[in-house]
């Protein structure tokens, strides 16, 4: 009787560790709403929390400030390097977001924010695949008051 529920314990342990250890090994942003990759981008860009930069972007992600005499482009690596030197950084300005468009596989939000002498408007393009909703393009742009 002690080697069965010996056995059963064992088996039992063995189901979890391997199922836990498995859920771990999800991507931490594989679940997540696109509202929620939306909130983190922003936290990241103008809050200083970092915590999912590197997860959030797809490999092919690019940032790009159209509008400039001198376009910016910026790929993958950079931005999340950038982003990690702005940890707990917090920028002072308001933000906001509003869908362009939304559905299962693509998304499109305007992030409008406003610092004291200018506006900034973030167009981010998110895709849901595999590993979850993940940003694959920034366009910024700066309008005139």
């Amino acid at each position: 009787m002690k080697t069965l529920i010996t056995l059963i314990v064992t088996t039992v342990m063995t189901f979890l560790s391997s199922t836990l250890f498995a859920n771990e090994m999800e991507g931490p942003v594989k679940f997540a709403k696109v509202e929620t990759i939306v909130d983190h981008y922003i936290d990241a860009t103008l809050r200083g929390n970092i915590e999912l930069v590197d997860h959030m972007f797809t490999n092919d992600f690019y940032y790009s400030t159209p509008n400039s005499r001198s376009s910016e482009n910026i790929k993958k690596k950079a931005m999340v390097k950038y982003l990690k030197s702005l940890k707990n950084v917090k920028m002072e300005c308001e933000s906001d977001y509003k869908f362009i468009e939304k559905n299962e596989d693509c998304s499109i939000v305007q992030i409008t924010t406003t610092f004291e002498n200018f506006t900034r408007n973030d167009y981010v393009t998110l895709c849901n695949s595999k590993d979850g909703w993940k940003i694959s393009n920034v366009v910024v742009t700066y309008p005139v008051k």
